[in-house]
């Protein structure tokens, strides 16, 4: 073949690809704006300013995701978030996608409608009112349907840490003892009341230790698993990368 019609033949492809990639920006452009022709003035506002926060593993995670975040979290105060604060949720938002993403590689029965009622009835418990959970919803136009998305997303996060995380953890009774030592006898006596026998305390002390084996082993995985991703930060959050 002749080097003229070895170039001939590479612009033809260059001309369908281009083709192509029209074809497919202008149907999304279509679709998008059709979206907005049949939506609510309301809908219409959040579409136009809700914007890409970071991309994990192909998972996005949008602007309305990190206040979402924020307004189920009884911690944060009310109001307008800054920048530190939205950031903060950002990396939680990212972790959560991280480990949601290994969950789904696992076999797993569906998240039942009692399992989402239970954890919403934890997560309204931790507000001081029905009204005051309603009203931080409101404040960032998360409806009733959306939230329940979320507490399913959630509640398989919550069976995976489970999963992978405790149910591999393993205290021993010189770890028992240890802690029995060195955290209650110490603040008994701090306290000048007599300490309570090991027996009456070692499940309790048994569930402080795996709970922190627990986390420092999440942490870890975690810490891996940011380092093997693709995670893509968009302004202003890319600082998050560095």
């Amino acid at each position: 073949m002749g080097i003229l019609q070895q170039r001939h033949m590479n612009t033809r492809r260059t001309a369908r690809r281009s083709h192509r990639h029209a074809f497919l920006i202008h149907s999304l452009l279509g679709a998008f704006f059709g979206l907005l022709t049949f939506s609510s003035p309301a809908l219409m506002q959040t579409l136009l300013i809700d914007r890409i926060a970071a991309v994990v593993n192909g998972t996005v995670i949008t602007e309305s995701d990190i206040l979402w975040y924020l307004a189920l979290d009884p911690e944060t105060p009310e109001g307008t978030f800054s920048e530190d604060v939205r950031a903060r949720a950002l990396r939680q938002l990212i972790d959560q996608a991280l480990l949601h993403q290994e969950a789904e590689k696992l076999p797993a029965l569906p998240v039942a409608e009692p399992e989402i009622e239970s954890y919403l009835a934890q997560l309204r418990a931790r507000f001081p009112s029905e009204s005051a959970f309603r009203r931080r919803l409101a404040a960032v136009g998360l409806d009733e349907q959306t939230l329940r998305e979320i507490a399913r997303h959630r509640v398989e996060i919550l069976r995976f840490i489970d999963f992978r995380f405790r149910s591999f953890v393993f205290v021993s009774e010189q770890e028992v003892q240890w802690y029995y030592e060195t955290h209650v006898l110490p603040e008994a006596q701090r306290r000048g009341t007599p300490p309570p026998p090991l027996g009456d305390v070692r499940s309790l002390i048994e569930r402080i230790l795996r709970d922190e084996k627990m986390k420092a082993e999440m942490i870890a995985w975690l810490e891996e698993a940011r380092r093997r991703a693709e995670i893509l930060l968009y302004p202003p959050y890319r600082s998050l990368g560095k």
